[in-house]
């Protein structure tokens, strides 16, 4: 079972009116969540959460506050198009993905791009201590440097070299950043990839939205298989049907049997099917320590100058992440782990590897890294030259496109 059912009441109470797929034995549901508003009237007050102060155990305990379900509501899935060099996009259906909101159906998946809406997200947050403001701004607080709009999958390249967000495809592999980054701006100068800020601002958010850490308990294992390539490749859009939704669903096949991919924040599979690249930050050496520089912009670099961090150098391989660095700018950075547990529902219940020589930041993971895959799973260990096939990326906009109903996306 991926959800305790007498837990419901407990995620009721933080999932505002989304609706979360459970298994109960062989069977899958769509629980609605209703009773936000009644829980927590009009209030106003903004969650708050210290982490790491509950010994080994990944729960913690969230005040009050509907902040982080407006965020949620403020996303959503979208079609984007780009049309005579100008992006146009029309949301989609929050129910089914086969849909768009206006009740059209959608005609043809490859004229598009399935992205999510990400909105600027706020929050003010010290040492362990985290007040999420979501769409509202907090006096002193920063908002995560992310772009405006993800792919909902992983990228496609297509034959022509262009990178793309969509189903019914297997997600693309074996190049290097750099070069998915260009695959990205064959769109145009503005689409590149998810970056280090989304990967910050998805764990902000999915800890003001739930009080446990280990992604895989909540949401769901994901894939779990030791033929990672088989997972890998099955096609994408297996969770259309969920909508805006969060939660998973069943796959079987005679190769994997029962396989379960999620669906968190309309984002399909951020973890366990495909290791992902996340630019705007890079790591190096300098006198035995450690340094991470989180850069900004649409870009990918091993030179960029930013915001630097000293960090420990670990060495760890696929142990369990015991501490984040977190701080001011809500780094999720490893800085300590737990060498006794290879993820598992303890700490943040995800992996962590890092190498003196790692220069870049992939995270959340492959098939037959099992329990240590999830929102927080990263690893630090290669250079900027690696490409391997189980290395993948997130397509992203940085731009904002004009928004139009379904049925006038599908006229352009």
């Amino acid at each position: 079972m991926y959800f305790d059912l007498a837990k419901v009441d407990k995620v009721n109470s933080m999932l505002g009116s989304h609706s979360f797929i459970v298994e109960q034995g062989d069977a899958i549901r769509r629980v609605e969540f209703e009773r936000i508003a009644q829980l927590l009237g009009n209030s106003q007050n903004v969650p708050q959460f210290t982490l790491e102060q509950n010994g080994s155990s990944p729960t913690f305990s969230i005040s009050e506050g509907r902040n982080a379900a407006d965020y949620r509501a403020a996303m959503g899935g979208y079609m984007l198009r780009v049309v005579g060099g100008k992006v146009y996009a029309a949301k989609l259906s929050p129910a089914n993905w086969n849909y768009f909101e206006d009740g059209a159906k959608v005609d043809d998946v490859t004229k598009y791009e399935t992205m999510v809406k990400v909105p600027p997200c706020y929050f003010k947050a010290q040492d362990k201590t985290m007040q999420f403001g979501g769409l509202s701004p907090l006096a002193g607080g920063h908002a995560f440097d992310s772009p405006g709009w993800v792919g909902a999958y992983l990228m496609y390249v297509d034959g022509n070299g262009v990178g793309h967000s969509r189903p019914d495809v297997s997600p693309s592999h074996s190049a290097t950043m750099s070069t998915f980054d260009a695959y990205a701006k064959k769109n145009g100068s503005q689409w590149g990839q998810a970056n280090y800020g989304f990967f910050c601002l998805i764990n902000a958010l999915y800890q003001a939205s739930f009080g446990n850490l280990d992604s895989q308990i909540v949401i769901g294992a994901g894939w779990q298989h030791s033929n990672w390539k088989a997972c890998r490749d099955v096609a994408m859009g297996l969770t259309r049907s969920l909508g805006d939704a969060t939660g998973c669903v069943l796959y079987n096949d005679s190769t994997l049997g029962n396989q379960y991919p999620t669906k968190l924040f309309c984002f399909e599979d951020l973890y366990s099917k495909l290791w992902e690249f996340r630019p705007g930050i890079r790591f190096y050496m300098n006198d035995g320590q450690r340094y991470a520089v989180i850069y900004g912009g649409n870009q990918v670099s091993n030179s960029a100058s930013g915001r630097e961090v000293a960090i420990p150098l670990l060495s760890s391989g696929g142990h369990t992440a015991k501490t984040m660095l977190l701080g001011e700018y809500w780094d999720m950075l490893c800085t300590s782990y737990d060498g006794a547990t290879y993820g598992g529902n303890v700490y943040y219940g995800d992996g962590h590897w890092n190498s003196e020589g790692g220069e870049l930041l992939i995270v959340c993971g492959n098939a037959d890294n099992w329990s240590q895959c999830g929102v927080s799973y990263t690893n630090s260990c290669y250079d900027f030259s690696t490409s391997w096939s189980f290395l993948g990326t997130r397509l992203a906009f940085y731009g904002t496109p004009l928004l139009v109903s379904g049925t006038e996306l599908m006229a352009m």
